[in-house]
């Protein structure tokens, strides 16, 4: 959601963010701006980050800071400037959750459907029950459960995510094999796991719902009436 500044590291840039934010919530009376403005444009010379973008707010006072530093195309060298955009990454999740809800006050859907009920991709979804790390071999089955809403809210649907599980970082499917879903790592409900649960199945499941593309249900439903004119789910020229 938003454009990534060339070579930004979202982690590194949020840890700057962060720490200065918690900073200076803590001791931003006693804190003068030029130190904050000190520590990011250090963090942009020692090359710990290409740019960055900070802001601090505190329900009294409003915004307290802001700044910008660094460049946000390496390519260019254009200056970092505070309405750049940037991707969310996962916070896209927040985004694609309150689409969810929306659908479910409109009673489309329950937190407690199967998603099968909507989406027949989940059907018949494969669950891992061996895997061997040294030569790849695997066996699936059918998971006894079926998945419901609710587990892809809350990440216990048993749909992981490849940098996290090893399994999944180094799993290849047979010649012929396809998996539309899944395999699971553990059966639906039985414990949490991160992963791609509203990619594959909440996402899809607002887009059959609703008959909109998550750019077009997004800008309709929740940009437009906030006015966020400067998030997108894909960026135009």
């Amino acid at each position: 959601m938003g454009k990534a500044s060339n070579g930004m590291t979202r982690r590194q840039a949020a840890i700057v963010i962060a720490a200065s934010a918690l900073a200076q919530r803590q001791t931003f009376a006693a804190t003068p701006a030029g130190t904050i403005d000190a520590t990011l444009r250090a963090a942009v010379e020692t090359k710990s980050i290409p740019g960055v973008v900070a802001m601090v707010a505190d329900k009294s006072g409003g915004v307290v800071y802001h700044g910008a530093f660094g460049v946000s195309e390496i390519t260019t060298g254009r200056a970092m400037r505070e309405d750049d955009l940037f991707r969310i990454a996962s916070m896209t999740k927040a985004v694609t959750s309150v689409a969810a809800m929306q659908l479910i006050e409109q009673g489309k859907f329950t937190l407690d459907d199967p998603v099968q009920k909507y989406l027949p991709q989940f059907a018949v979804v494969p669950k891992f029950v061996s895997f061997n790390a040294v030569t790849g071999a695997y066996s699936v089955q059918p998971a006894k459960n079926a998945v419901i809403v609710r587990q892809l809210f809350t990440h216990t649907s048993g749909i992981g995510y490849n940098f996290l599980s090893p399994i999944l970082r180094d799993f290849k499917p047979r010649d012929g094999e396809t998996y539309p879903v899944g395999p699971l790592l553990f059966e639906p409900g039985e414990r949490w796991f991160y992963g791609e649960s509203l990619d594959q199945g909440l996402g899809k499941l607002i887009e059959k719902v609703s008959s909109q593309s998550l750019e077009d249900y997004f800008r309709e439903h929740i940009f437009t009436p906030l006015g966020m004119a400067d998030t997108f789910y894909n960026v135009p020229q």
